[in-house]
């Protein structure tokens, strides 16, 4: 049986926007807050680069532990790094579905990226 799965490289992805749900949760020290490894943020760092330098508008949906959690935390750290990662701005939005989360969806440019708040 032969399976006819499309790939990022067979979408035309100009000036769409394209929800991208990944998996940066991240060890995290419970008193300084600092995220203690980057590996995962890496790990999607090249889907992230080639989606935008398709000049989709990436908006990134994403989850750090679970409230009551010692690591669990905004997304505010995870996007400064991405960015430098990436060398390009990943705008941090502390909001998932809200009208902050909507008017900064809806001024994206192509090739932007934003990383809304968690979603747990």
């Amino acid at each position: 049986m032969s399976l006819n799965f499309k790939t990022i490289d067979d979408l035309e992805l100009n000036d769409k926007t394209v929800l991208l749900r990944i998996d940066i949760n991240s060890p995290v020290d419970p008193h300084t807050g600092r995220i203690l490894d980057d590996t995962r943020l890496r790990l999607h760092s090249k889907t992230i680069d080639e989606l935008a330098g398709m000049d989709a508008k990436v908006v990134i949906l994403a989850h750090q532990s679970r409230p009551g959690k010692k690591d669990f935390t905004t997304l505010e750290k995870h996007a400064e790094i991405l960015s430098d990662i990436l060398g390009r701005p990943v705008k941090y939005v502390e909001d998932i579905f809200g009208c902050a989360a909507r008017e900064e969806i809806s001024k994206m440019k192509k090739g932007d990226i934003i990383l809304l708040e968690n979603v747990r």
